[in-house]
């Protein structure tokens, strides 16, 4: 019977579509304790797709991926990340950063792509107990800041995808993988944007990733 169950429990694990810890009592009894899951959408804003002011290659289809594995999967949180820099942000040009301006609080570009705000919106119209979450950041004009940092505490995996994976999706999965280190943290990058979308550069982020615990999903 134990054994039975156990089997069960770790083909489930193997899956990966849940986390699961096993505790074996001498009453041939299990105690099954499911964690939760957590879906990041880093940075999918106006100026990262296509005709934004800091448009990626790819964007606008990404975001539609996004929504699609919103519609067609479960998650107990959902994180919104978002840029929102202030006009005199370092990171900008005229200041001597190396981006455009771009996430401007309170413009257009700064705001949620419509593909996703619809399929969060979504979610949440079909009754799912779900938490959704935004989180800003790059809002001090003095700091750069690509990681956003998540707070989803007895949360055993982590989704993160978004744009731009070789900047924000990488610093973002890291910072949480740092802060959570015993959960699973798995870069979907078929739900990812990069500015550099070259082989190589792809390969270089997931030996980052890996290098650092964090899992690479194709």
């Amino acid at each position: 019977m134990e054994t039975g169950i156990k089997e069960v429990f770790k083909r489930q694990l193997l899956s990966g579509e849940h986390s699961f810890y096993i505790f074996s009592l001498r009453i041939n009894t299990a105690i099954l304790i499911v964690m939760k899951t957590c879906l990041i959408i880093v940075d999918c804003q106006n100026d990262f797709i296509e005709g934004g002011a800091l448009a990626v290659a790819g964007g606008k289809q990404t975001c539609g991926n996004i929504s699609r594995l919103l519609k067609e999967s479960h998650y107990d949180t959902i994180v919104v990340t978002e840029d929102y820099h202030p006009a005199d942000h370092c990171s900008f040009n005229p200041r001597g950063g190396m981006w455009p301006e771009h996430c401007v609080q309170h413009t257009y570009g700064a705001q949620l792509q419509e593909d996703i705000g619809s399929a969060v919106g979504s979610v949440l119209q079909r009754g799912d107990l779900v938490t959704v979450r935004v989180v800003h950041k790059g809002t001090d004009p003095h700091t750069e800041e690509y990681g956003a940092s998540v707070t989803a505490d007895n949360t055993g995996r982590f989704d993160i995808t978004g744009i731009a994976l070789d900047y924000c999706v990488l610093e973002t999965a890291k910072l949480t993988k740092k802060r959570y280190p015993d959960a699973r943290v798995v870069v979907k990058s078929a739900y990812t944007a990069a500015v550099d979308g070259s082989t190589e550069n792809k390969k270089r982020v997931a030996g980052e990733c890996r290098a650092n615990g964090i899992e690479w999903e194709e």
